[in-house]
């Protein structure tokens, strides 16, 4: 029987960065993952993430913001419109006195930067292509048996393996779901006019499209939400017929766009654990909580539950206390279940407002985001939570505070 002190399931971006924040801790950490470990590969861009300014400071601490930000392409501005009204919003950097934005970067890059830092700490080991036959606790300790019946005894779990998360499966904590009834369509594209590192969202009738900036100035990775029926069109179509509904979706705000990889999709769900916690078991990030990506906040959720939930264990542990009482997890249960409900909520009014047809309700929203983009002082309210320099953030994310690792 192998015994540890965290047993992290899943070594995806929210897993790796988790133990790494309790690395320093001197605890014994397992991270546990059924797929393969990360390997420095050419960069597709194929699935990204948008990256804003609390989840980079959080990623400086650990010390992997420098390769992360090496393949990555900030962006400046950020253009939002709907394309069935005269609505329109635009952000800028320099108008927050900010030099970007936020980072579209992708997110297998992320996991590589993250797995090398973790190899400077012996205190965490890594079990890569495993196998979790099960998971169950007594009081006192949670066994897990791994691969060919090894048991794996730990003082605290923590689930961070995704939407279709094993630990939360294995603990009975019940999901509530619905369907978003939208497919994200995401590939890379070449612009025939040089994105300016601009993020780009237009709301179309049948759902948003994202053009977001790639290292390459005409480049650029889209996520395309659209209705199953739209989207099957799409998918359907011949590469020059899908070139041009692309284009004409966009407005041809860049020229004419033209793919370079094969469009996948992804269906949309939204999910959200009603408890978090069993016992010694917790979820952290896609585990507990799914959102729609029209605003792009997905990972920098998670990342901020993990920063949360490393800075109380950490505390706990410099003060000789259990890290995993009851208590303790309650606490990063409250604090960021009431992030996930208020981001859950804007999103879906986002989207059930923006996909109404009636005339008076587009009337409405036209003139409610062209009255945002002339208050300046509402508008820096907007993108400070959009960046994370508002809310209840971690100690980690927060603003003002200087990191050993500052870029």
């Amino acid at each position: 029987m192998h015994n540890n002190d965290i047993t992290i399931v899943g070594a995806g971006s929210a897993g790796l960065t988790l133990a790494l924040l309790l690395a320093p801790t001197g605890l014994k950490i397992t991270v546990l993952e059924q797929g393969y470990a990360p390997t420095q590969q050419q960069v597709t861009h194929q699935r990204v993430s948008a990256l804003n300014l609390a989840s980079k400071r959080v990623l400086e601490h650990v010390g992997a913001w420098p390769a992360i930000a090496a393949t990555a392409a900030a962006y400046h501005q950020m253009q939002v419109w709907d394309a069935d009204s005269f609505g329109r919003i635009e952000f800028n950097a320099g108008q927050e006195r900010l030099s970007q934005l936020g980072w579209i970067c992708d997110n297998e890059q992320i996991r590589v930067a993250l797995h090398k830092q973790l190899q400077q700490h012996a205190n965490v080991e890594l079990l890569f292509n495993c196998t979790i036959n099960s998971i169950a606790q007594s009081e006192r300790d949670v066994v897990i048996n791994i691969n060919q019946q090894q048991l794996l005894l730990s003082r605290l779990v923590v689930g961070a393996d995704g939407v279709n998360s094993l630990v939360r499966r294995e603990m009975q904590l019940p999901l509530a779901h619905w369907d978003y009834e939208h497919q994200a369509i995401v590939a890379t594209i070449r612009t025939q006019l040089p994105h300016q590192a601009s993020a780009r969202q237009v709301f179309l009738p049948t759902g948003p499209l994202a053009l977001l900036p790639l290292p390459d100035p005409q480049q650029c990775s889209i996520v395309w939400s659209c209705n199953p029926e739209r989207a099957a069109e799409l998918l359907a179509m011949d590469e020059m017929a899908f070139n041009q509904a692309l284009t004409a979706a966009s407005n041809s705000v860049l020229g004419v766009l033209a793919r370079q990889t094969v469009p996948q999709a992804f269906a949309l769900k939204m999910r959200y654990a009603s408890t978090w916690i069993r016992g010694r078991a917790v979820l952290v990030a896609d585990a507990a909580h799914s959102i729609h990506p029209l605003a792009g906040q997905g990972m920098n959720l998670g990342l901020m539950d993990v920063a949360a939930l490393a800075e109380l264990i950490s505390e706990a542990v410099a003060d000789n206390q259990d890290f995993s009482e009851t208590r303790l997890l309650r606490r990063y249960e409250r604090w960021r279940k009431a992030e996930a409900q208020t981001l859950i909520a804007a999103m879906e009014t986002f989207k059930r407002g923006f996909s109404n047809k009636q005339p008076l309700l587009k009337l409405v929203r036209a003139v409610g985001m062209s009255g945002v983009d002339q208050m300046p002082w509402l508008k820096s309210k907007i993108i400070a939570a959009a960046l994370g320099n508002s809310g209840d953030l971690p100690k980690l994310a927060q603003p003002m505070l200087k990191t050993q690792h500052s870029a």
